[in-house]
């Protein structure tokens, strides 16, 4: 005959004290039956829910890989819009009315000069070489990515509020005036599709069609536009295309304070 009785006892080391717990053989099987339940439940589970979370975890990267890709769209789309505005201002400001494109006759090989019609330049006062301000870059250029929310175009240079502002290069000026962004800004065209920008100015000095010389003041330094402290954003441009002022002036990387400089 089967027992319906179960007995557990609890007898210590000293065998004093013991203990026995009478257990009736219906509420064993009900425990183990819970105990099955239980198992199969957390089974189901898992084997409903894992599924979903590998779901889950691949529509978080799409996601992330969708949002990337939508801001270098946007970044892309802000860029193709500052060339179109670059490229109408050369169309419009310079016209007929200076011909700085055309190829000048070489009057001396050795030293670069070339001969126009009205006047004598070095072609290598229109490639940027004079540092516009002295100061410590806070900021250098970037493009945008995973990382990187914003595209920045040049460096920011931390100067004194008022400090004069040299031009790079020899040139003209196809832009003076004021940006939403950059504040009060200044656009030269140095010939040879070199471009450079100076932005946040206290003051422009010059305004458009003005030619300028290598190292001429052309503004002040200041704090305009979306700033938060008195510096300038330098820019350099070859045939619409960013290039980085640190390649074009070396002696910056001597005060530069930013973190991939470390």
């Amino acid at each position: 005959m089967k027992p319906e009785k179960y007995t557990i006892m609890l007898i210590p080391d000293d065998e004093s004290g013991s203990k026995s717990y009478h257990v009736s053989k219906m509420v064993i099987q009900f425990a183990l039956s819970l105990v099955v339940l239980f198992v199969i439940a957390v089974t189901g589970i898992l084997l409903y829910y894992i599924p979903k979370i590998s779901d889950y975890s691949d529509l978080k990267i799409r996601l992330d890989q969708f949002s990337s890709e939508r801001h270098k769209v946007l970044e892309l789309t802000r860029d193709l819009n500052r060339l179109n505005q670059m490229d109408e201002l050369v169309r419009h400001s310079l016209g007929t009315k200076l011909d700085i494109d055309d190829k000048p006759i070489m009057i001396d090989s050795i030293t670069g000069a070339f001969s126009t019609a009205s006047n004598h330049i070095s072609f290598i006062d229109n490639i940027p070489s004079v540092a516009p301000i002295q100061g410590f870059v806070s900021q250098r250029s970037r493009k945008a990515g995973l990382f990187v929310n914003k595209t920045h175009h040049g460096i920011d240079i931390v100067a004194k509020e008022g400090d004069p502002i040299l031009a790079a290069a020899s040139g003209v000026v196809v832009y003076s005036g004021w940006n939403y962004e950059f504040g009060n800004m200044l656009i030269l065209y140095h010939g040879d599709d070199y471009f450079t920008h100076y932005g946040h100015n206290k003051q422009n000095f010059k305004k458009q069609l003005d030619r300028v010389i290598r190292g001429e003041v052309i503004g002040l330094v200041g704090n305009t536009g979306i700033s938060s402290g008195p510096h300038l954003h330098f820019e350099v441009w070859k045939k619409f295309r960013a290039m980085d002022p640190l390649n074009f002036f070396p002696e910056y990387q001597t005060t530069d304070l930013t973190s991939s400089h470390e």
